[in-house]
């Protein structure tokens, strides 16, 4: 009786385990107080954050402005050329560090742990570390291997995604009141080596975006 009482309490972790491993998104809020030509106006770049966290909602709200579904097609809201949908989104909170499942609206979690300053580079991760969230932006080269084209026209295609997503991000943030800016400079081969990043993938550009401080 005894073994099969820890049998089962085994199984009852394995399965507590499992399921803390991918989290479920609710399903994203479509609605906006701002209009779209009044985000377009209030869209700038801010460095400051409050130490504030994003709630699951209101992340999966961001989450699905960068690059969720918006179609029963199963495609993006933004745009990809020759339907290559190459970019994933690596998602670092004060939990831990997750990627982005557009279509299962999921998180899967990479890594446990706050590991927001580690997506700065030098002077940035005071402030990168405040954000509610870094964004991590990955192309993965593997998907072109269809495509006769130059690897530098392909990652030139990636950079366009990301720009895209990355405006998507944007244009929410200045609509919801927060705080947001993307940067190029990161360290690319550590943080390659915590999202453990196949040789094909790499990373386009890294985004924060945070509550604005209240003073």
């Amino acid at each position: 009786m005894r073994k099969l009482f820890a049998a089962l309490c085994v199984v009852a972790v394995m399965a507590s385990c499992a399921f803390c491993e991918t989290v479920k998104l609710p399903a994203p809020d479509k609605t906006c107080p701002t209009t779209l030509t009044e985000a377009l106006a209030l869209r700038k770049t801010e460095r400051d954050f409050a130490d504030e966290d994003f709630t699951l909602q209101e992340l999966a709200n961001l989450l699905w402005a960068a690059g969720g579904v918006n179609r029963p097609d199963g495609k993006l809201v933004h745009p990809v050329a020759m339907g290559k949908q190459d970019i994933t989104i690596y998602v670092f909170t004060r939990e831990n560090v997750s990627k982005y499942d557009p279509k299962a609206n999921t998180l899967e979690i990479v890594a446990e742990g706050d590991y927001r300053r580690d997506t700065g580079y030098k002077v940035q991760k005071e402030f990168v570390g405040k954000a509610a969230v870094n964004l991590v932006y990955v192309q993965d080269l593997a998907l072109w291997e269809d495509m006769k084209a130059p690897d530098e026209l392909k990652q030139r295609w990636g950079f366009a995604h990301t720009g895209a997503a990355m405006q998507n991000v944007y244009l929410y943030s200045a609509a919801m009141g927060w705080n947001c800016v993307v940067r190029g400079s990161f360290e690319g081969d550590s943080l390659a080596k915590l999202l453990k990043l196949s040789p094909s993938q790499n990373i386009t550009l890294v985004q924060s975006v945070g509550k604005r401080p209240k003073n």
